[in-house]
């Protein structure tokens, strides 16, 4: 059998699911799910943040910051919306995640 390659080092998928994974408030299974696709760590950081500020059940964590970017900080918006405004969480949700979430919902084999 062969061995199992170490990933390289700058693989932000990667990266994303280790500091998700870090941060103990996922399963690796959500984790993996939180990282498809990721450009950086920032889902990881976002999930966390909002978890952490934002009572969020997870799923509803996950929706909101699965494609973050740095530039997006979709934790922050949430965040902000939520003290500024009376939208509901589902609207929060849909106001604040990335863009390129709803893209992929409707073209999951890319564009």
């Amino acid at each position: 059998m062969g061995q199992l390659e170490e990933p390289p080092e700058d693989a932000p998928q990667y990266s994303c699911f280790e500091a998700a994974r870090e941060a103990g408030v996922l399963s690796e299974t959500n984790a993996a799910q939180l990282c498809q696709g990721a450009r950086s760590d920032a889902p990881a950081k976002c999930f966390q943040r909002v978890q952490e500020e934002g009572f969020l059940s997870e799923p509803q964590a996950l929706q909101l910051c699965q494609y973050a970017q740095p530039s997006d900080d979709p934790a922050s918006c949430f965040l902000k919306a939520r003290k500024s405004s009376f939208l509901d969480e589902t609207q929060l949700l849909l106001l604040c995640r990335p863009l390129i979430a709803d893209q992929m919902n409707l073209y999951p084999y890319g564009l």
